[in-house]
């Protein structure tokens, strides 16, 4: 590919003229990927890119898999599990093979142009106090959204390991923590280990948290209600999603194009012991470098 049809594909998308400014740092990795031709489908569909959301969403898989080219790694692009739908990528570990769904969770614009208001006129936004909370919400839909068993196997063998990806670096205007992701996956029991109390959300009901209805308070039977939709015949994803990665883009000054991308895994605990998780998390963070959990 060539700098000039990469621009053009950037400002099809509406990308602005600020990102321009990073074409050719994405350009060395597109070049990069390109001379592979397991990723020709990825490159097609980046140049087939007619808006921002799906020009965005192919970037964040380019800047992934050149993370893994730069370490002599190779992905599977658009892999099936059996079932009618492709994965994004297949990762084959030793004796494991470790199946991604990847997602990019944008911030909404409603709450985007609220707290660049609040900012300018008062210096601080009382959104992030309020709305935090509802990003949560957001992390939830995304991933019931991309464990869909179209997908997803929901009996995978005893070899294959599935992870969903959400990048959740645009949430609050980037100040969306590993606080909220163990809320969101684990809930607030778990979280609170690690974090001050002041982080907990009471209402929250984690992807993998098990909890008997009966025990649960109406907030969060409500919670699960509205953020825990799934259709009457579909198992839950704690019964075949083993874990959920997410993901942060640095430096931020880049971080519409080319970036490095750090992040955590959290774990499914009815389905990971210890040491496999440490088998794969170990050789993943070589290649993605892991974001810190606060104590």
């Amino acid at each position: 590919m060539k700098l000039d049809e990469l621009k053009s594909i950037i400002q099809a998308s509406d990308g602005k003229c600020f990102a321009l400014e990073y074409a050719e740092a994405l350009l060395e990795k597109v070049n990069c990927i390109e001379a592979n031709e397991k990723y020709a489908a990825l490159i097609a569909q980046l140049r087939a890119a007619k808006e921002q959301g799906d020009l965005r969403g192919r970037v964040l898989e380019v800047n992934f898999v050149n993370a893994f080219a730069e370490h002599g790694v190779e992905l599977d692009y658009g892999v099936k599990q059996g079932m009618p739908g492709d994965i994004d990528f297949c990762w084959s570990l030793s004796d494991l093979r470790v199946f991604i769904e990847m997602k990019l969770l944008g911030e909404d614009n409603k709450t985007k142009e609220s707290i660049k208001q609040q900012l300018a006129e008062h210096g601080v936004s009382a959104t992030f106090f309020t709305e935090d909370t509802y990003d949560v919400a957001r992390i939830q839909r995304d991933i019931f959204s991309k464990s869909s068993i179209k997908k997803f196997n929901p009996k995978p063998g005893a070899k294959e390991i599935n992870l969903v990806a959400v990048d959740v670096s645009e949430l609050q205007l980037g100040t969306v923590d590993i606080g909220d992701c163990l809320l969101a996956a684990l809930g607030n029991k778990v979280a609170a280990q690690y974090y001050h109390p002041s982080i907990l959300r009471p209402q929250i009901v984690g992807v993998f948290e098990y909890a008997d209805i009966d025990s649960l308070r109406p907030e969060q039977v409500e919670w699960i209600r509205e953020f825990h939709k799934l259709p009457d015949t579909h198992p839950h994803p704690r019964e075949y999603i083993h874990g959920i990665l997410f993901l942060f883009r640095e430096p931020k000054e880049r971080a519409a194009l080319s970036y490095q991308l750090n992040g955590a895994v959290t774990w499914n605990p009815a389905l990971m012991d210890e040491k496999r998780a440490g088998q794969i998390a170990n050789t993943l963070h070589h290649i993605i470098p892991c974001v810190g959990v606060e104590s």
